[in-house]
């Protein structure tokens, strides 16, 4: 090991003997603290699904810390799962915020030299890229792990199936009993659920950004890879202490513009139109990625079909190759020169990466879609975009008119669907659940399962300032920009006004003179009740989406 400085390496006095005094009290030794003091930092919980073997390989990259010449300590953070926190889901992804900061304030209050990070889900894994990309320290995340397919009747089934077979119950089209056995087997053990939605959505970007080794993001979560792999982990942040490779020199703005186009390539999350763009503050790259969504939309094909796009699982995704032979096979849309985690280019790093069943992966010749799984859409109604995942829009709903119906929370919007209040050819709307009006950018995937289990699924569509979970399907637009707390015009819309949107061709208005919309703006005072503690911390200070609703400014 060099001797080069150390930033945990204080200089001579009562603070340097205060710490050193009790830190030979845990029981280290002068060698131990002549070593990088590395944080191995993980969001354990036995409540989340995604999380709770995380224990078990943080210990494994304390063992690779060690043995590579570092002295290593533990350290946990929160993390919720979207799942099981639904009750509460305006926490969700202020949550995120609040790990950023908690990975902020243990590495610059202990003044930790490099750190590993342990994450699988969905606000999680990019807390701990934005945590990464704000310290700009040598970094290296492990995300752990998609879970087994469960089987229920010989067919497969994942958390998709639940909000289907939930919302077919209320329709009168499943009994409990049948929706019983389906909760039973679609989520058969630890990892994240085995779809594309947000957790595996950013796990990909994880990897493709660079900060996690090649093939980490399409393990399973019970793999014996995994386990070797965080031992790694523990050693090549070492490897990056030593060569001075921070997370800025990962977190670039090619490696950013590679994450976008992988992302619409594999059908990813449309909550990546959030996640994306807070890396990108949080590492102060003059980029707008809301542009570059679009224009990625429009140039990278689909060549991935792992649900809700498709029939496939992440399991068969690993099968056919992997993230590395996907990322071969587009490498002509891909900046290869991107420096990883790993010391060498990504470009090195997909090298003979080959696609082993292209009935799963795609070829770039014959893709699934010409165009990538997101599309970002403009009009009167959202002036600064709006985003839906087009490749799990039904054909029919690909283009759209009709009055709208007009909601405040999904339990609003649950109850129209359930006594026929909203009818075909209705475009629902969801106002006031943006980061401030939500607050916390309220996900609408209660009302969007409810959706997709009812009669509606194919002849309603719906629009948001909220986000949607990764594993939405139907025609959901969200992510409404300005959000209807911040006077965006989706405030003005009314029951019966009438909206159109075409999704090839970008569009999405209301039929409303800019006049009207500025009348009725002017005519509303709004009264938000801001919450206490962090939420109302984070409902004051949140940023735009398009700055990713990142932490900014002060509270009121």
């Amino acid at each position: 090991m060099s001797k080069k400085k150390l930033r945990s390496d204080l200089e001579f006095g009562v603070v340097w003997a205060e710490r050193r005094a009790l830190l030979k009290g845990l029981g280290k030794t002068d060698e131990d603290l002549r070593k990088p003091q590395i944080a191995v930092i993980d969001s354990w919980s036995d409540i989340n699904n995604g999380h709770v073997h995380l224990g078990e390989l943080a210990e494994r990259a304390v063992q690779g810390v060690k043995d590579a010449g570092g002295t290593p300590y533990r350290f946990h953070t929160i993390g919720l799962c979207d799942g099981v926190a639904f009750v509460g889901s305006e926490y969700i992804l202020p949550s995120r915020d609040l790990i950023a900061c908690e990975v902020e304030t243990i590495i610059q209050a202990y003044r930790m030299d490099a750190m590993v990070l342990f994450a699988t889900c969905d606000k999680i894994v990019p807390a701990y890229l934005m945590a990464a990309a704000r310290l700009d320290i040598p970094a290296i995340i492990v995300t752990g792990g998609y879970m087994v397919t469960g089987y229920n009747r010989g067919e497969k089934v994942n958390f998709v199936n639940v909000g289907r077979a939930a919302g077919a119950v209320s329709a009168g089209r499943m009994t409990r009993d049948e929706c019983e056995t389906i909760i039973d087997a679609a989520c058969p053990g630890p990892g994240a659920c085995p779809l594309m939605g947000t957790a595996n959505t950013m796990c990909i970007v994880c990897e493709t950004l660079g900060l996690s080794l090649p093939g980490n993001s399409t393990l399973c979560a019970r793999s014996g890879e995994l386990r070797d792999m965080a031992y790694e982990a523990g050693k090549t942040v070492m490897n990056l202490w030593e060569k001075g490779i921070t997370a800025r020199r990962i977190i670039t703005r090619s490696s950013m513009e590679n994450a976008i186009r992988v992302c619409m390539a594999v059908g990813g999350s449309s909550n990546s139109l959030i996640h994306i763009p807070a890396v990108a503050t949080e590492a102060e790259l003059d980029f707008n990625c809301i542009d570059f969504f679009d224009k990625a939309s429009h140039e990278t094909p689909l060549l991935v079909g792992i649900t809700p796009n498709g029939p496939h699982v992440m399991e068969d995704f690993d099968r056919a190759g992997g993230l590395g032979a996907l990322c071969n096979e587009m490498k002509d849309q891909l900046c290869l020169g991107t420096l990883t985690v790993t010391g060498k280019t990504f470009g090195e790093n997909i090298a003979g990466k080959a696609v082993t069943d292209y009935s799963v992966i795609y070829s770039k010749d014959e893709p699934s879609s010409s165009e990538g799984a997101l599309a970002v859409l403009k009009g009167n109604i959202c002036p600064d975009g709006a985003l839906v995942k087009q490749s799990a829009v039904p054909k029919n709903l690909m283009a759209f008119r009709g009055p709208a119906k007009v909601y405040h929370t999904n339990e609003e919007g649950i109850r129209a669907i359930q006594t026929g209040e909203i009818e075909d050819g209705d475009i629902v709307v969801l106002s006031m659940m943006g980061a401030r009006g939500g607050p916390g950018v309220v996900s609408a995937f209660p009302f969007t399962s409810e959706l997709a289990g009812s009669r509606l699924s194919k002849t309603v569509a719906m629009i948001t300032d909220g986000r949607f979970s990764g594993a939405t399907e139907g025609a959901c637009i969200g992510y409404m920009s300005p959000e209807a707390a911040m006077y965006g015009p989706l405030l003005a819309v009314k029951d019966g006004d009438i909206i159109s949107y075409d999704i090839n061709a970008r569009q999405l208005n209301v039929e409303l003179s800019d006049e009207e919309i500025a009348r009725r703006l002017s005519g509303i005072k709004l009264d938000i009740h801001y919450q206490k503690g962090y939420l109302g911390i984070y409902q004051k200070t949140a940023g735009s989406l398009t700055k990713g609703c990142v932490l900014a400014g002060r509270p009121e």
